[in-house]
């Protein structure tokens, strides 16, 4: 458990470092760009890494990886589009729903099986997710119900791929070899997209090559350490702690873009970090309890 929850941390932090340094692209490079770099630097690390140790790229289980690619494209996508159709702390907050939409899937799920849901973790994602909105403050304009529609969707899909990843991980599929297949099928579709809807390709400079060559090692690293986390182990406590992406991202732009954090702000992360304290107590004590149980059966 502790390691899923480093891997899980980890993830989250690796994640808001990257947006940091996509904010810091802005205006350089189109959107779909961005993500053509960001999977052209995973495709090439990971194909030296498979050369290096002697890997095979042939995939086992393909319908899921085939599956886990299509869901992740699509989200990426889909809220690309939405970016700059309402104000951002909406969007956001909009697209980490996944981590309600799972506590609901776990509810059905519990309740389907005549077991008590979890309802330990399930109240530390809604603490969490209360900590997103006192931090993003989202607002609902008029005019916006499509693209806010939109990120619920963004929410869904993002829902179905920890779930491909979970089953992947079930089956003991390398980490590494689910990231390489996301990032080759990103890697070809944000090129065909670049080509087709945005005004091509743009030539880095020394300083946005040293962006984006950032972007992308944060960027693989924050994939590899959430397939890691969502692949095993318990799947609220990695959603509960994703929140913390939101405190790193907020220390980053307080250090990096020396942005003041309101009084909400500070408070709002407060409460992300007691709800993913609370969730690793939980899970802990859930983990002892089914431990003791299991040794009480056997003996």
């Amino acid at each position: 458990m502790i390691i899923q929850s480093l891997w899980a941390l980890a993830a989250a932090a690796s994640f808001s470092a990257m947006a940091a340094l996509v904010k810091l692209c802005d205006g350089t490079f189109g959107s779909m760009e961005l993500v053509f770099y960001r999977s052209l630097f995973t495709v090439l690390f990971l194909l030296s890494v498979v050369w290096v140790n002697g890997y095979t790229l042939r995939p086992n289980y393909a319908g899921w990886h085939f599956l886990r690619a299509v869901l992740g494209f699509a989200s990426v996508g889909v809220w690309f589009f939405t970016l700059g159709k309402m104000p951002l702390g909406t969007n956001v907050t909009l697209t980490y729903t996944t981590s309600l939409f799972l506590a609901v899937n776990f509810i059905i799920l519990s309740l389907i099986r005549h077991q008590r849901p979890p309802w330990g973790a399930i109240g530390s994602i809604l603490l969490g997710f209360l900590g997103v909105i006192a931090v993003m403050q989202p607002t609902l304009e008029a005019g916006t119900e499509i693209p806010a529609l939109l990120c619920l969707l963004v929410a869904l899909i993002d829902l179905g791929g920890y779930w491909c990843i979970r089953r992947l991980g079930q089956v003991n599929e390398q980490s590494w070899r689910i990231v390489f297949n996301l990032s080759l099928f990103s890697l070809i579709g944000s090129l065909i997209f670049v080509l087709a809807f945005e005004d091509g390709f743009h030539m880095p400079t020394f300083k946005s090559g040293c962006l984006l060559l950032g972007m992308g090692l944060f960027a693989t690293a924050g994939m590899l350490a959430a397939t890691r986390a969502w692949s095993g182990g318990n799947m609220l406590l990695v959603s509960c702690l994703g929140f913390s992406a939101i405190p790193f991202s907020e220390i980053i732009s307080i250090v990096v873009f020396g942005l003041a954090p309101s009084a909400m702000t500070i408070a709002g992360m407060c409460l992300v970090v007691i709800a993913g304290m609370l969730s690793v107590a939980y899970t802990r004590a859930q983990t002892a309890k089914q431990e003791l149980e299991h040794k009480r059966l056997r003996n």
